[in-house]
């Protein structure tokens, strides 16, 4: 590919890394001049976002990745996540309406982050937790610097932490937000940082963290019945090799269920079907038909996905050439369809991406759901605790995503990888909930079919089509929301097929994409990290 497509890249010959922070990402280049790997970067990414972005990932979250060695040239994926409290059944909950508690202990699912981190070290790193997690105890306990965003983050979550007491305490000190420019200190997520670095899953799961969470729920009257993090701790997560689908010659890997990353691949599926080449991205039939193919990929996942070990969902069917061909015969390309579903909320996400000199990548992303979560902080650890149960089980009974003991969610977070020839091209994420399969089939269209490099992809104008699959929202109006960037003429027709066409500032569509190319012809490493949020891409 021709180096003038990556004029706003960041290049480099060596390794790279992009994040959502730029303390994340300056931690993570270090990592690798240190000789670390692409995933000993990541989980120092891990340590030391988990600090700097604690509104929407750490230790009381989950963890999702798909990563490439160089070394067996094998791709290795894992879902990180956890299953609610025992108690956790439509009995339980019958009478108390018609979702699950958005925040509160009731909301809660137990964390698959701290081993799914472990499992990455172990099998991948060459840090060793201790190390990677030390990065991020010391920013922890030094402090850093309050953005306005992540001021106005806290502000709009207010009341949510005004409910709980320790939350309350880290977040509001005298009733209010930080304000921007002021340091944010965290001594008791340093602490649990560097004790979950020197004692591993254990402490979190078998140990000090587990026992004070325990003693929590018991006071919240919570459905957790003292065994769940130990079973999930004793039961290690699978690796396994990601889903896979064929695109303009290229492979494109996803993680699989729980994850909702096969939503990317059966609208990718979908856009072969059309010559996407020769229509401008920002005009009204490139727009309808994705957002065409996303509806019918989110209905999909709405009616039939649910955690395949307990329902043998079987996504296969779901990411097959034939079935997109059908599929895409169904799409109107002149009129807007609709289709039952739930609008999305800001889903509050990281993820970042690195790759080394050997040649070893990563996508990484973990999250909390909501912003702040469930709004909950373990006492004495700094450790807010997810939302995951909450934002993803239905109540609808016999459907696949039903709420049950001993069953994942559901799950918004997925990571990609492209592959060119079997050795990888491009490492890709991007947050922001059930935004997340809508970007990440733009940017992967961007690339594929339009030759862009990461950057140019990370800013093009973004839509984002709803409902999607989160629960608070079920049963209202579809609505596509378009950055005002894009052609008058463009929202004037998508308006005329039917669309709801809502307009929002002009870097407003949502996400925070981190991306790196491989530049076949050069060897070059070319980065991109979105400007919607405040990271950046580093290499050397």
């Amino acid at each position: 590919m021709s180096g003038k497509r990556y004029a706003k890249a960041q290049v480099s010959g060596n390794g790279m890394v992009a994040a959502a922070h730029p303390l994340a990402a300056l931690a993570g280049i270090d990592a690798l001049r240190e000789g670390g790997n692409a995933m000993d970067a990541c989980l120092v990414m891990a340590s030391v976002t988990s600090v700097v972005l604690p509104h929407m990932c750490g230790l009381g979250g989950d963890a999702f990745f798909i990563y490439y060695d160089a070394g067996t040239k094998t791709v290795t994926a894992l879902n990180g996540s956890g299953t609610p409290g025992d108690n956790s059944t439509l009995e339980f909950f019958a009478g108390t309406g018609p979702i699950l508690p958005q925040d509160g202990i009731f909301s809660v699912a137990v964390p698959g982050a701290p081993l799914a981190f472990e499992m990455a070290a172990l099998k991948f790193g060459t840090f060793g937790l201790r190390k990677c997690f030390e990065v991020g105890a010391k920013v922890a306990e030094r402090g850093f610097v309050v953005s306005a965003g992540f001021s106005r983050a806290i502000a709009a979550e207010k009341a949510k932490l005004s409910k709980f007491e320790e939350s309350s305490r880290v977040f509001l000190p005298g009733g209010e937000p930080p304000r921007p420019g002021t340091l944010l200190r965290q001594v008791d997520m340093a602490n649990t940082l560097r004790a979950f670095g020197e004692g591993g899953a254990e402490y979190m799961y078998e140990g000090p963290f587990a026992e004070k969470f325990y003693e929590m729920n018991e006071k919240m009257e919570g459905t957790f019945t003292g065994g769940e993090f130990k079973r999930h701790f004793r039961n290690p997560l699978d690796l396994y090799e990601p889903i896979q689908t064929s695109y303009r010659g290229y492979t494109v890997l996803q993680t699989a269920p729980v994850s909702q990353g096969f939503i990317v691949l059966e609208e990718l599926n979908m856009l072969e079907t059309l010559d996407m080449a020769a229509l401008s991205p920002s005009g009204p039939e490139a727009v309808h038909f994705m957002v065409e193919a996303k509806k019918i990929a989110f209905a999909d996942r709405n009616a039939h996905a649910g955690d395949p070990e307990v329902t043998g969902f079987d996504v296969g069917r779901f990411i097959s050439k034939e079935y997109a061909m059908a599929a895409a015969k169904t799409i109107d390309r002149e009129r807007a369809a609709s289709y039952a579903g739930s609008v999305p909320t800001g889903g509050d996400t990281t993820s970042f991406v690195a790759w080394d000199a050997k040649g070893n990548c990563c996508s990484f992303i973990h999250s909390i759901a909501f912003a702040f979560g469930s709004g909950i902080m373990v006492p004495g650890t700094g450790v807010l605790l997810n939302n995951r149960a909450g934002r993803s089980f239905v109540l609808e009974p016999e459907h696949p995503n039903c709420l049950a003991p001993f069953k994942r969610p559901m799950h918004t977070l997925n990571c990609y990888m492209v592959l060119e020839g079997g050795v990888p091209f491009i490492v890709g994420g991007t947050p922001g909930g059930d935004g997340q399969p809508q970007w990440n089939m733009q940017m992967l269209s961007l690339m594929l079919d339009h030759g862009m490099g990461p950057q140019d992809a990370c800013d093009f104008p973004r839509w984002t089509s709803s409902p999607g699959t989160d629960v608070i929202g079920l049963g209202k109006p579809y609505e596509l929301r378009l950055e005002s960037r894009f052609p008058e003429a463009t929202l004037k027709d998508l308006a005329s097929m039917g669309h709801a066409v809502k307009t929002v500032g002009p870097w407003a569509g949502g996400g925070g994409a981190q991306i790196i190319m491989k530049d076949f012809a050069t060897g070059a490493l070319i980065g991109g990290s979105d400007r919607r949020v405040g990271g950046m891409v580093l290499g050397y």
